[in-house]
């Protein structure tokens, strides 16, 4: 055997030169923040500027232009490594292609449109019929487990229709009802059972407690009547807005009481408004009462319950100056 038969010949253009045997060297990475990803498997050229990782050709010397890395690996100073158009390793892609055609010809392709059938079926040259394809399967498929799951929650609500029709029914039988009242068993069966309760076509019996008052100090539109059930809970009749008036125009103004204040901010008040800002009120003065400035009124109602109150107290003025001429 001789010397020339045990040269390994030429390395690889990425296979970084063997150490003598007991080189020892300090690890360059010590202390780099470059991320093992991309730290390089070879040293920083020795040389003044940018230069190849391979030949160490430096930029600018002769025609040769440097290229970056196409995996961006880098030094540990940072810096990135650059290789020359002739040490140039080929991309991901061309590897990988490479890698299909390969195969494609060791199978026995050899025509331009086998090996081409080969990368379209490698996913390495795009399809757009293909791509097109693979959206419109997978939005059929989205498509039809939207379907399914509809399907599926109407069924849920078709069970579930029948279980809120006997809530329903249960709240009719205990509507108007005490906290203290009892119910048969019989009564909550036969609710539950037919979805309906015996007083379903009979109205609730409601009687006025004599209490009547308003949401608010300030809302002059809705009235709440307080009621009693026949079964003896309390219940609120709302009435609201033409209602509301329809309600005052039915019962008896007997029980109308003049000397309730009114809820209107400012109603009653004698202050010396501008007429312009009173759009659609009052002013009222009577004379002969002890206040008899004139004043402010928001609705027809409340100058009614002013004349009211004023003929009160005239009334009244007068059976007192008649009880003194008696003395």
């Amino acid at each position: 055997m001789t010397t020339a038969s045990q040269t390994p010949g030429a390395l690889p253009p990425e296979t970084p030169a063997a150490a003598a045997a007991g080189t020892t060297y300090a690890d360059p990475w010590q202390g780099s923040d470059v991320p093992y990803a991309l730290r390089s498997p070879f040293l920083e050229p020795a040389v003044e500027g940018p230069a190849c990782t391979m030949c160490q050709a430096r930029a600018g010397v002769g025609d040769t232009a440097l290229c970056p890395d196409p995996r961006g690996r880098r030094y540990p100073s940072g810096a990135q490594v650059l290789y020359c158009k002739a040490c140039l390793p080929p991309a991901p892609a061309v590897k990988a292609a490479e890698g299909v055609i390969a195969a494609a010809m060791k199978a026995g392709a050899s025509t331009p449109r086998d090996l081409a059938q080969a990368e379209v079926d490698a996913g390495i040259v795009f399809d757009p019929q293909r791509a097109e394809a693979i959206a419109t399967a997978a939005a059929e498929q989205a498509h039809a487990e939207d379907a399914a799951e509809i399907a599926e929650r109407g069924r849920q609500l078709a069970r579930m229709a029948g279980d809120h029709r006997k809530v329903l029914a249960v709240m009719r039988l205990l509507e108007g009802r005490p906290g203290t009242d009892l119910l048969t068993v019989a009564e909550l069966a036969a609710a539950l059972e037919h979805g309906t309760t015996p007083l379903d076509a009979f109205p609730m019996t409601l009687g006025w407690t004599g209490e009547v008052g308003t949401p608010g100090p300030r809302d002059s539109t809705t009235a709440v009547i307080e009621c009693m059930s026949s079964y003896g809970g309390r219940a609120h009749l709302v009435v609201e807005g033409d209602a509301r008036r329809k309600l005052a125009g039915l019962v008896a103004l007997e029980v109308r009481d003049v000397h309730a204040p009114c809820p209107t901010e400012r109603c009653g008040d004698a202050h010396d408004f501008d007429p312009s800002d009173m759009w659609g009120w009052a002013r009222l003065e009577v004379a002969g009462v002890a206040d008899d400035r004139p004043r402010w009124y928001c609705s027809a109602a409340c100058v009614f319950d002013a004349v009211a109150r004023a003929g009160d107290e005239l009334a009244a003025a007068d059976q007192a100056a008649a009880a003194r001429g008696l003395e």
